[in-house]
């Protein structure tokens, strides 16, 4: 069985590329995908997401700079 790797364990560049894609993605869904209300709630959620991992990267970018400054 493959181990699934999570965003936590990606190094810091490879992350901010998947949301750097995932936000292509979201641009994408607003210009092309239907009006409807299911592909709005998905958006939606997208949006979320995508805004809880970029808390995430500046939480973990904020604390290696803390690391950095104070090793």
């Amino acid at each position: 069985m493959s181990e699934r790797i999570t965003m936590s364990d990606e190094p810091t560049d490879r992350r901010r590329a998947r949301i750097i894609e995932r936000t292509r993605q979201l641009i994408l869904m607003r210009e092309t995908g239907p009006k409807s209300r299911a592909w709005h709630a998905a958006r939606v959620r997208m949006i979320w997401k995508l805004h809880d991992q970029l808390r995430r990267l500046e939480a973990q970018r904020a604390e290696e700079t803390q690391e950095k400054n104070s090793g």
